[in-house]
């Protein structure tokens, strides 16, 4: 509970607060080199400059890292560590020289992709910039990753593992299973507003697609001989992450900044509990002996440690993610300075801190996460696959949180059913019956009555009370409650923003979606917080916002309905008919019953006449009688 919220947020209406401040978010260091040094021969851990030629033959450099293109961007080290960049364009950046060949990229094709819209010296000075950056993320290699010179950069032969070059060498036999079943987007997540990028992006997701539904259509399956023995059924395990919880390093004497430590560390393994199901071992209170021993041999997933700083009156936190206790670090976030007699576990910024700590965990859990055995679901890993709107893989996934419902009894389940029902309305996979509402207000009807409910299962409740069964009243209760036990939680933000768009007021919505966008800045569903976005704007009557944002969802989700079905109302009152009709086809392919009718019925949940308005007469010009 929020101990007294008024104090950290401002107030706007029903169960809305703003987040406050700008400074939780990490400063960015730009580090600049003169045109001189950028082209002087160089030689760093991570990045060099030498020519082919000079190069002994036969001298094969050994394979030092891996990139993951498919899905969210990742590079890890020979021993597994997670490297990845932070900055989306470092990532982008490198990709680009994955794919290209051995000759690499030039400096002016990336020049052109990152800053074609801007003067040519100031595009030149950011290239350098962005480049000298990059070498120093890639400082961490102990040989070198990547070459630069004054015409291009490549990455150098042999040093890294690429997923999608090992499908071009090896075909089908290098499709992982994630990727058979669901593939997914190739850099999947990232988001850089700049045209000729999100052009080059669209062009090799669409090739990459393509060619991995080759292969898998080519693929001939061997039939199993008559004679062969059914395989037993492999055990269900119980496989949810672990999480160790570490004594917090605290510098100060302020029993303040002591409660505050803590009550951080609890506030996230909560939330982790929450979001990924992570059961939590707690050894911050072992310091020596056999109890000490016990901890260090034992081997929890991931083990958090934080580390907070008092100095005249301000307050610095990292929260640190490590492996096997703390010998490995595999990253870390920061924030501060927080004025100590300002500072709690409900501010703003802190808010913000705790919501990119809880998203980044979630993800590297999700990668550590043991797919060869059968076991429950984690909440992360079930909103991920329902968010890749793939219908076939939709009921399978309801099948398997059946399950992981059964074998845990833990109400975060019926809650992923409720709210995997609203996609067989909102997504056009299943249409809208008796059955279905009786079958949702059941599964929220174990949300409300279960103790052990959290954030997370009460938004996803809540959302589908107000957009299923219509029970506005209800679902605000639910949504209210999300909001009070998770603030740090994007996911609950952005489904308060919804549930107010529903009910007509958009100045609240709008508040709510700002909060879930800036604390959800490394969600890997975060193009659904900006769908959200996309709906405010459109039915606030900012058709030009809500296009822009619309299209750019649509460029890495070309099927997600919500999107289209307001992006094509937004540009139907720009005038873009051709736009708006080809939003339409698309849904039609999915959906051939969808129309206007939608919104007489309240299928898309608006109740406000003026919003009713703008949807249908969009619509209508759209094509969707």
């Amino acid at each position: 509970m929020i101990s007294n919220p008024a104090s950290h947020f401002q107030s706007q209406g029903p169960s809305t607060f703003v987040l406050c401040g700008e400074n939780a978010f990490l400063n960015q260091r730009n580090y600049l080199r003169s045109e001189r040094d950028d082209m002087r021969p160089q030689t760093a851990r991570g990045i060099f400059q030498v020519s082919q030629a000079s190069r002994p033959a036969g001298d094969t450099p050994i394979r030092q890292a891996r990139l993951t293109l498919l899905g969210p961007f990742r590079l890890t080290d020979s021993t597994g560590r997670d490297r990845t960049p932070r900055s989306a364009q470092q990532q982008a950046m490198l990709a680009i020289a994955a794919l290209a060949s051995d000759a690499g990229v030039s400096r002016a094709r990336l020049q052109d992709l990152f800053w074609g819209d801007k003067d040519l010296q100031l595009a030149a000075q950011s290239l350098r910039t962005a480049l000298h950056g990059l070498r120093r993320s890639l400082d961490t290699f102990g040989t070198p990753l990547i070459e630069i010179d004054a015409h291009r950069v490549r990455l150098v032969p042999g040093a890294a593992s690429v997923d999608v070059i090992e499908i071009v060498q090896d075909g089908a036999a290098a499709l992982l299973d994630h990727v058979r079943a669901n593939p997914p987007d190739l850099l999947e997540g990232i988001n850089i507003s700049v045209e000729p990028f999100e052009e080059w992006l669209r062009e090799q997701r669409q090739h990459w697609h393509n060619r991995i539904e080759a292969l898998l259509d080519a693929e001939v399956t061997t039939p199993t001989p008559a004679h062969a023995t059914p395989a037993r059924p492999e055990p269900i395990r119980d496989i949810r992450p672990i999480v160790g919880l570490l004594e917090p390093v605290i510098h100060s004497k302020s029993y303040q900044a002591l409660y505050l430590g803590e009550a951080l560390i609890d506030r996230i393994a909560f939330g982790l509990r929450d979001y990924v199901g992570a059961r939590t071992y707690d050894y911050r209170d072992l310091t020596d002996g056999m109890d000490h021993a016990t901890v260090t041999t034992t081997s929890p997933d991931l083990y958090l440690r934080l580390r907070l700083y008092e100095a005249e009156g301000n307050l610095s936190i990292r929260i640190l993610v490590l492996r096997h206790s703390t010998q490995e670090l595999l990253w870390s976030v920061q924030g501060g300075p927080y004025r100590l007699d300002r500072a709690s576990i409900d501010n703003a910024e802190i808010l913000v801190l705790l919501g990119e700590a809880i998203e980044r965990v979630a993800g590297t859990l999700d990668t550590l996460a043991d797919r060869a055995h059968l076991g429950p679901l984690t909440p992360f890993h079930a909103l991920s696959a329902m968010f890749q709107l793939d219908h076939t893989a939709l009921d399978d996934l309801r099948a398997a949180l059946r399950i992981s419902w059964d074998l845990t009894k833990e109400p975060i389940y019926p809650a992923l059913l409720a709210y995997l029902n609203s996609f067989r309305v909102g997504e056009h996979w299943h249409s809208f019956d008796t059955t279905l509402a009786d079958d949702t207000g059941s599964l929220i009807a174990y949300v409300e009555d279960s103790p052990l409910s959290g954030g997370i299962a009460y938004s996803l409740a809540g959302h589908a009370t107000g957009y299923i069964m219509h029970n506005h009243d209800v679902a605000n209760t639910l949504l209210d409650r999300a909001i009070r036990t998770s603030p740090h939680s994007a996911f609950c933000w952005d489904h308060m923003a919804l549930h107010h768009v529903y009910n007509g007021r958009y100045s609240d919505a709008r508040r709510a979606s700002q909060n879930a966008l800036k604390i959800g800045e490394h969600s890997p569903i975060r193009f659904t917080l900006e769908t959200t976005r996309c709906m405010i704007a459109t039915l606030q009557g900012d058709f030009d916002t809500a296009s822009s944002i619309g299209q750019r969802i649509l460029s890495r989700r070309p099927n997600f309905g919500a999107a289209l079905r307001y992006t094509s109302v937004s540009l139907a009152h720009l005038g873009d008919t051709k736009g708006a009709q080809d939003c339409i086809h698309r849904i039609h392919r999915m959906d051939p019953g969808f129309s206007v009718a939608w919104v007489e019925e309240d299928r898309m949940a608006v109740r406000d006449a003026t919003a009713k308005a703008i949807l249908t007469d969009g619509l209508l010009i759209a094509g969707a009688k």
